[in-house]
């Protein structure tokens, strides 16, 4: 539910946002367009963001 939420909230986005980095894991920083390509192909990485972004209210309706 909350990749659903994710790719929602990202194809809203205006490609000038994507750019900005939105969550740091493991002390390195990612923007909206990486995090979408690891939530997209489902890595373990994809997974610690959604939990990340789930943790800091981000993908709340």
């Amino acid at each position: 539910m909350s990749k659903s939420k994710f790719i929602k909230i990202y194809s809203d986005l205006p490609d000038s946002v994507r750019k900005e980095i939105i969550v740091v894991i493991d002390e390195k920083p990612y923007s909206w367009n990486s995090a979408y390509l690891e939530v997209h192909k489902e890595t373990e990485l994809g997974k610690k963001i959604i939990q990340k972004m789930e943790s800091m209210g981000l993908l709340d309706e």
